[in-house]
């Protein structure tokens, strides 16, 4: 997903990562400047890059990635919980005072998560997968891989209907792995995730033209705020 192309005009998981890392670094100090000096972070967000349902190997393309199937079946990957940090000695009512305050200021001092633009991508987004999941040839590659699935026994009209099937399991079972692994031959005999993407790229340079001005506006929000976070990193977060 992070390939196609509307995908250059949003934040990338790199600016994810440094924009957790830049309200991290606001927070501590402005946690120190009122007072507590011991304050290294407590309960702040990991700066990893997020775990989001582009990690799932499958979906409306069919299914990706013969490991996955081998092990997590339509589980997302399954990531070590972190360890919360202990609240420094002393909390009370004015540390939970000034956190609160702090995380305010953290949050006006980067702006808005997604920046301005960012609804209009997400409706282009949504258009372009409505497109691409009514186009024929999308439709005529859902059937054949339909058909290559039920002949292999997991009867299933959509390749959605798997994930959504087998999710709400806690554990992982051999009869997933078995759905997982013939939804992985079938996509690449029915070529269906080629294609889905192919097509997927193809509406969504369409509506980039469509919108050229707007989507020029966004990319340089993003730019901007991706500048912006870098100079906060550098600088050391300084109070304004």
């Amino acid at each position: 997903m992070t390939g196609l192309p509307l995908s250059a005009y949003q934040a990338d998981d790199r600016s994810a990562v440094k924009e957790i890392q830049a309200r991290n670094m606001l927070v501590v100090s402005c946690m120190r400047r009122a007072g507590f000096t011991a304050f290294d972070g407590d309960g702040l967000q990991a700066a990893e890059a997020p775990d989001n349902a582009t990690a799932l190997p499958a979906g409306a393309w069919g299914y990706l990635g013969a490991d996955a199937a081998a092990v997590q079946g339509f589980h997302p990957p399954r990531r070590p919980l972190p360890r919360p940090a202990a609240a420094p000695a002393g909390s009370g009512e004015a540390y939970d005072n000034a956190r609160v305050d702090c995380d305010r200021q953290a949050a006006e001092r980067i702006g808005p998560p997604q920046g301005p633009g960012a609804d209009l991508v997400g409706r282009l987004f949504d258009a372009s997968l409505k497109a691409a999941g009514t186009d024929a040839r999308v439709v005529a590659a859902t059937k054949d891989w339909s058909a290559c699935m039920g002949a292999a026994g997991f009867a299933a009209d959509a390749p959605e209907a798997l994930p959504e099937r087998y999710r709400g399991t806690a554990e992982i079972t051999p009869g997933e792995l078995a759905a997982a692994r013939a939804d992985l031959d079938c996509t690449a005999r029915s070529n269906l995730a080629a294609l889905w993407f192919t097509v997927l790229a193809g509406y969504q340079r369409q509506l980039i033209d469509r919108n050229a001005e707007a989507l020029t506006t966004r990319r340089e929000a993003v730019r901007a705020q991706d500048e912006k976070l870098t100079g906060l990193l550098a600088d050391g977060a300084p109070p304004q």
